[in-house]
């Protein structure tokens, strides 16, 4: 019998304080009714922090949500700030719960390199790293006659016209084409152009420098603390499957796709603004909530006082891990050995439209 005729009935025929009862029996029954019939968690995750890294204090934001019983809160965006309180935070949180940190970074190194350093694997190289024997490795070469196999990085500047070249980090390196520095997951797909290789630090879109402060500030550290490293500590589902951190590579170029932002620039604030509109009402159809406070200072498109195109990608790479979480996108991690022991993988990322995945 439908709800409203069993609460007509009721009115009609029974005291106004049995029907008060009733009405709080219904209550009851209709939600324990919801929650048996709620969908299954695709990953038992608990919070998602997404951080947009950088050698500077100022392009270092991250993102935060939380689960709820409707779907997702994004309650905050604000700078990273000092990293010991940062990864304390993460700790603290962690001994109950499970987090999911995404950090917009490379997280492994091209397999060349691991064979040529004599290295098994990333989480043995975190160890190294700990090690005086290592420290070199986190100097970036000034000149092409620094770089080795356990000081990779090069240039630490542009120099003078013609004095920097690819042509000496491939060299340097024992290799004999630029592309065999790319980790897989690097290399161009369909939908997007070539990411940089780590070990080149020169140019709009390097991120060797953020990767070695990453890794000497939160990695190595936070594997020291017991977070889990994806994709070597497991699957989505192994490292989330207790209480802990589980540090993950992202790339919210990939994510503008899966939102449907193909006209962003997101160096323009006016592009941002619209950008911020469209990923408002997705997230309302998913059932993510944005915090009014947190929409009320990015309505405007991030603003420079509100960590423009580091903030924005901090929001998408956080909005890109909930479409994960929730199953409505694919983890997409590769089974082979080389990419879950050395070369790591960025969330996501379909290895299908990766264009000349054999070399």
């Amino acid at each position: 019998m439908r709800p409203f005729i069993v609460m007509s009935v009721v009115l009609r025929w029974y005291p106004l304080r049995i029907f008060n009862r009733l009405a709080a029996i219904w209550r009851y029954l209709d939600q324990m009714t919801s929650q048996a019939c709620a969908k299954p968690r695709k990953y038992t995750v608990d919070h998602i922090w997404h951080a947009d890294w950088s050698i500077s204090a100022t392009g270092r934001w991250v993102a935060k949500a939380r689960r709820t019983d409707t779907g997702w809160q994004i309650h905050a965006i604000e700078p990273v700030g000092m990293l010991n309180q940062f990864r304390h935070g993460l700790n603290h949180a962690a001994k109950t719960q499970s987090i999911w940190l995404g950090l917009d970074m490379p997280i492994g190194f091209a397999r060349y390199w691991f064979d040529s350093a004599g290295v098994d694997s990333f989480p043995n190289l975190l160890e190294l790293l700990s090690t005086p024997d290592w420290q070199e490795f986190f100097d970036v070469c000034k000149t092409a006659d620094q770089i080795s196999i356990k000081r990779p990085f090069y240039p630490a500047a542009s120099g003078a016209k013609g004095s920097v070249s690819r042509d000496h980090l491939v060299r340097g390196l024992g290799l004999s084409r630029f592309d065999q520095l790319y980790r897989r997951c690097e290399r161009a797909t369909t939908d997007r152009a070539a990411a940089c290789p780590s070990f080149w630090t020169l140019g709009a879109n390097q991120v060797g420098k953020a990767m070695l402060h990453g890794l000497k500030n939160l990695i190595i550290p936070g594997h020291q603390d017991g977070f889990n490293i994806w994709p070597f500590s497991g699957d989505l589902a192994a490292c989330t499957a207790k209480p802990g951190v589980t540090v993950i590579e992202t790339y919210p170029g990939e994510v503008y796709g899966w939102l449907g932002l193909t006209s962003l620039t997101k160096s323009k604030q006016e592009s941002r603004k619209e950008a911020v509109a469209s990923v408002r009402n997705i997230a309302t159809g998913h059932g993510i909530e944005i915090l009014p406070a947190v929409f009320d200072d990015i309505k405007d498109g991030f603003a420079p006082g509100q960590g423009k195109d580091d903030a924005f990608d901090a929001l998408i790479g956080l909005m890109g891990l909930i479409m994960i979480a929730e199953g409505k996108r694919a983890e997409n991690l590769p089974t082979a050995p080389a990419i879950n022991t050395r070369e790591g993988w960025i969330v996501g990322l379909d290895a299908a439209k990766i264009k000349d995945p054999t070399k």
